[in-house]
């Protein structure tokens, strides 16, 4: 596998412990060029980190025209509708520095990525590649039960939550608590998202039609709340995370937008490039 992805000068197969403890003592003696242009390389860090987080907070909604037109034709809807990378921001704002995250498949958890900030490790948790729907909810359960004394939170969209929703009853039955953030965008973004890139807006099976997420929490016996202006979502979110001290699982609904984010995988849909020739008259 070295070299596989990115060419490399020098590959390095063993044991992870053993080779770094022999690459060190074979360093130590000798003068190293990357020590002397550290100080440069870490201002240099620092700088684009800088950068990177003066355009997130600059960043209100997706730029692409498909997003605009949704923006515009929401505007005209009954309801108050949230900015999804607002949302995740004021999420960022409010997380407690000892949470565990995961996030599901959806278009919104495509760019959470950028919003989340962790000071431990196994902190986050996310499907990758696999796009497992309905992955957030059942896995930061799990995540709670190993470390019971760590916050535990949870972000899908609505079509995702639906598949795994079922779950807060285990919660409740369990004295699991755990907070489950539901995007409520009344959409299959990621496949949305899909059919914008690759099927020139041909949509298909695309919309949802939901009731209030938040009466079903309740109506299984968990905390549930809807949250439809940006100054709510940080007290929610701390609020919901001191009821699990409490022993309280929390839904939070927060009703956004239907602009669309970055894919979940840009080569979702690709086509495949073949390289041998016997392979070449497949599509």
């Amino acid at each position: 596998m070295l070299g596989l992805v990115k060419k490399i000068s020098v590959g390095i197969c063993g044991d992870a412990k053993a080779a770094a403890v022999s690459m060190l003592g074979r360093l130590e003696a000798m003068n190293v060029h990357c020590l002397e242009t550290k100080g440069a390389r870490a201002s240099e860090i620092a700088a684009e980190k800088e950068a990177w987080e003066k355009e997130l907070d600059e960043w209100i909604h997706e730029k692409d025209d498909y997003s605009l037109d949704m923006i515009a034709e929401q505007a005209e809807e009954e309801g108050n509708f949230l900015h999804p990378r607002q949302v995740l921001r004021e999420l960022e704002k409010a997380m407690p520095e000892d949470a565990m995250v995961s996030t599901d498949i959806g278009n919104i958890n495509s760019v959470a990525n950028s919003y989340l900030r962790f000071e431990k490790p196994r902190s986050f948790f996310a499907a990758m590649s696999f796009g497992n729907c309905g992955y957030a909810l059942p896995t930061i359960i799990g995540a709670k039960v190993a470390a019971p004394e760590r916050t535990a939170i949870s972000y899908a969209g609505d079509g995702a939550w639906g598949m795994s929703m079922m779950e807060i009853m285990t919660c409740v039955r369990e004295n699991i608590p755990v907070t489950s953030i539901v995007f409520h965008n009344r959409q299959w973004g990621a496949e949305k998202k899909n059919q914008v890139d690759f099927y020139n807006r041909r949509f298909v099976a695309g919309d949802l039609e939901n009731p209030s997420f938040a009466s079903i929490a309740r109506s299984m016996g968990a905390e549930g709340v809807t949250v439809d202006r940006l100054e709510d979502v940080g007290p929610a979110l701390k609020a919901a995370c001191a009821a699990q001290k409490e022993g309280k699982t929390t839904v939070i609904e927060i009703l956004c937008t239907r602009e669309l984010g970055d894919p979940f995988r840009r080569d979702a849909l690709s086509k495949p490039v073949r390289h041998l020739d016997k392979y070449k008259d497949y599509c």
